[in-house]
């Protein structure tokens, strides 16, 4: 029978009794080891096994040796007094191991809070610190990307070119279409004559002319509107059955619809069939040539990174049998799967509770699952050390059984494969959070590591910025708050950024770097560094890099105009009494710079904005009714991120968008206690589709932090009223009886839970919201919008009025910059955070 070996929580391998016991006598194991097999209740001291389990034909370990005649009565007294030094002895070793046993799940990693060291006695600031080595013939993302490029062509844009559709009215436009998607997903050069790639997906869609299922299930692929995706796959799929495309595409459009109806929340029964006939697919393909051996470390990220993993996660038994079936050609990819699938099995049979809950038999089940998928995962690497995904795998496997110092084995071993392996580093990172094996100290070293091996031209030291946000996510500061600026922080961040933008092998993304790095100074406080990041880009830096702060970035460029000009001193001063709740003083302060007509051009820009959302938050504070839309032309006070936006005459505001459709925000600090009321017309639409409604939160189309209210009509939904975060599924619906062009409504947002009326009518009553945002209150902003259904519209909003509303009784409040306090949910010690806004 086989023992599972484990000395100070790192488990030493498999081992027959019988070579334990040749090991133990050869002094090479001490007997305080632990052991653990089939069929045991738990895991027990090395000698107390080898006693009770004897090898046949060996002596015990502890045995005595055969008596000699003539001892001396003196020796016979030594040998007593050793015996008794040795039962001493034992007995001590035997409470030690008592206290080991007890202690062997968190010595394990089991526990939330483990923080075994190793055998090594490394402890985990030492092991992170240890130089990245960098292996010459370690391949990098870049060329990880040609291998996928390659595999991409041959089953989309040769799969169309030898078995597509290609009717001639659309023919040239749908090659050009999956050129571009390749070419901006895997590298080359871009078709500049086509229009933007969410465009022509579009386009493509809407044309009768293209009813080539693989063109669909790609255009479904680039489609932000879950329903409208939807179609398009079920579009794919059905177009499939009577086509001459290998199986592949099939498996790729089938897997994704059944993806999309688990998004949706819907038809679960459907999903099921779904993945049923994606398994026939995958067989399929298989056999009709589509998949090749040599696509076996694609299929691999498939599956455990890509597309395919939700669908692998619900079929993974299935997958694996069917790839173990190729037989010789497909083993490293069986081996791999069937490894993931015993990582599966243990965290079912663990449970995903805190350690303290987990029965015996889960601990059993969890370990010899996890050993299990060690031998499946190991033996892959062996078969192709050169590839990361086996590898990087058994850095999850050691986190669950061995330690921090296994986990960095295995993490050194994927970058000797893929330098910049993506997984290996997040799977490392999670391991170094204090709920594991590391610390504080541990998780910003091990950023500091990736800086430190000046690999510019990958991704590798960008992973100081996730080792960041991995602490941000420990310290949990409050919303729109960070730690880039922090004294011990901020070196590295500006080493990084000057390594990137210094980069020869980057100058395509010099760019980004720019905007990422002048926002990243804005909200550490280095507004000079900011500036000149800013001066740079000519002041225009792209929005997507000034979004997902969880802080409203809009006016960021004249704020950092207007602190690094002459009136420096003013505006801090100024922007420092408005944060603190002293709006009357900023508002004076910011009067009287806007009245200057010798100010330079961003200073008074941005003087004048804060004048316009200072004067409105002065007049909501009076609780009355006050009028929303903009008041000027130039929209001081209001960001447009989507849309073409018109103020007419009558103060109304007309909006025109696209398939996308439209989304403008009022910089004024609404608050989270306030309803809304107006009018919402439908002046045109191409398709007898459209929304119009609000957006409140924050804002921003790269991330989800805010809710939507919407009045829409299209031909899946009929004519509803929604209350959503961003524009997504779940949401709470409510069913309009009569809808025309034009709708008033009222909206209230009060105490966390929405309340709505569309044309008198309630559609809304008391809903709380289906998913929470993280946004600060003085960061939580009104403003209209609402996504489209793939046409074009123009929406008109007349009247719109919105007024505050009572706070609730109890309200935290917090300052906005400086040092944060918060106090522990036991109260017994603050903690301090150095963070800035």
């Amino acid at each position: 029978m086989d023992y599972h070996l484990s000395r100070d929580g790192n488990e030493l391998g498999i081992f027959p009794l019988e070579e334990l016991h040749r090991r133990r006598v050869a002094g090479e194991l001490t007997g305080a080891e632990f052991v653990w097999c089939k069929g045991m209740a738990q895991w027990e001291p090395l000698d107390g096994v080898l006693q009770q389990q004897r090898p046949p034909g060996v002596r015990p370990v502890w045995s005595a040796p055969p008596a000699k005649p003539k001892v001396s009565p003196f020796l016979l007294v030594l040998a007593a007094v050793m015996l008794l030094v040795c039962l001493c002895g034992l007995v001590f070793i035997g409470g030690t191991a008592v206290k080991r046993a007890r202690r062997l799940p968190e010595a394990l990693g089991l526990f939330d809070q483990a923080r075994e060291s190793g055998p090594s006695g490394a402890s985990p600031l030492a092991l992170v610190s240890q130089p990245i080595l960098w292996k010459s013939n370690a391949v990098t993302a870049a060329e990880v990307k040609v291998r996928g490029s390659e595999f991409r062509v041959r089953q989309y844009l040769q799969g169309y070119q030898l078995r597509g559709e290609r009717a001639p009215g659309c023919d040239e436009l749908c090659q050009g279409f999956l050129e571009n998607w390749l070419a901006a997903n895997f590298g080359g050069a871009l078709h500049t004559n086509l229009p933007p790639l969410p465009e022509l997906s579009d386009q493509l869609a809407a044309n009768p002319d293209c009813r080539d299922p693989l063109v669909l299930a790609v255009s479904a692929l680039l489609c932000g509107d879950l329903h409208e995706q939807g179609q398009r796959y079920e579009r794919a799929v059905q177009g499939f059955e009577s086509s001459k495309h290998l199986a592949y595409p099939k498996f790729f459009a089938t897997v994704s619809l059944a993806d999309n109806l688990v998004q949706l929340q819907s038809q679960y029964a459907r999903v099921a069939r779904l993945d049923a006939l994606a398994l026939q697919r995958l067989r399929e393909a298989f056999e009709d040539g589509s998949l090749r051996p040599g696509d076996q470390a694609e299929l691999g990220e498939i599956f455990l990174n890509g597309y395919g993993a939700q669908f692998f996660n619900r079929s993974h038994a299935r997958v694996t049998t069917l790839v173990k079936e190729r037989g010789e050609d497909f083993k490293w990819l069986a081996l791999v799967l069937e490894g993931e699938s015993e990582i599966n099995e243990a965290w079912r049979l663990r449970g995903n509770g805190y350690a303290n809950t987990v029965t015996t038999q889960g601990w059993q089940g969890f370990t010899a699952q996890l050993t299990l998928a060690d031998r499946a995962l190991t033996q892959a690497w062996r078969l192709h050390p050169e590839l990361p995904l086996a590898p990087s795998r058994m850095i999850t496997v050691s986190l669950g059984r061995a330690g921090l110092p296994e986990m960095r084995l295995w993490f050194d071993r994927t970058l000797a494969a893929q330098v910049d392996y993506a997984p290996a580093w997040k799977e490392l990172r999670w391991g170094l959070r204090p709920r594991w094996f590391g610390d504080q100290e541990s998780m910003l070293a091990f950023g500091i590591t990736a800086v430190n091996t000046r690999h510019f031209e990958t991704e590798v030291p960008w992973q100081l910025m996730a080792s960041i946000n991995d602490l941000e996510a420990e310290l949990k500061p409050p919303a729109g708050t960070h730690l880039y600026g922090r004294e011990d922080i901020w070196p590295h961040v500006q080493e990084m950024y000057e390594g990137y933008l210094a980069e020869p092998a980057r100058p395509a993304s010099l760019k980004f770097w720019r905007g990422h790095y002048a926002a990243v100074a804005y909200l550490a406080g280095k507004y000079s560094v900011a500036g000149g990041q800013l001066q740079g880009l000519d002041g225009r830096p792209d929005y997507a890099n000034l979004s997902g702060w969880g802080v409203d970035m809009s006016v960021m460029p004249l704020e950092v105009a207007a602190r690094t000009g002459p009136q420096a001193a003013i505006v801090a001063a100024a922007e420092a009494g408005r944060d603190r709740g002293d709006s009357a003083a900023a508002l004076k302060e910011y009067r009287q710079l806007a009245a200057d007509e010798t100010l330079d051009a961003g200073t008074l820009a941005f003087a004048r904005d804060r004048v316009a959302t200072l004067e409105l938050e002065a007049r909501l504070q009076t609780g009355q009714w006050v009028d929303f839309l903009p008041a000027d032309t130039n929209f001081t006070g209001w960001f447009i991120e989507q849309g073409e936006c018109h103020l007419n005459p009558d103060h109304s505001l007309e909006v025109r968008s696209g398939e996308s459709g439209h989304l403008l925000f009022c910089r004024a600090r609404l608050g989270r206690e306030f309803e809304v009321r107006g009018q919402i017309e439908a002046v045109q639409t191409s398709n007898r589709a459209f929304q119009g409604g609000l957006v409140m939160g924050l804002p921003q189309l790269t991330d989800n932090n805010w809710y939507s209210f919407r009045i829409k009509r299209n031909p899946v939904e009929g004519d509803i009223a929604s209350f959503a975060r961003h524009w997504t599924k779940p949401e709470s619906v409510g069913h309009l009886i009569q809808a025309g062009l034009t709708n008033t409504f009222e909206f209230r947002y009060q105490n966390g839970r929405a309340g709505a009326t569309v044309d008198g009518q309630p559609v809304l009553t008391d809903v709380p919201p289906p998913a929470q945002i993280n946004v600060a209150a003085d960061e939580f902003y009104l403003g209209l919008g609402a996504f489209n259904d793939q046409n074009h519209t123009t929406i008109r909003y007349r009247d719109v009025q919105v007024r505050l509303l009572p706070p609730p009784a109890t309200q935290t409040l917090k300052s906005n910059v400086g040092r944060i306090v918060t106090e522990d949910s036991d109260g017994i010690r603050p903690q301090q955070y150095d963070i800035q806004r």
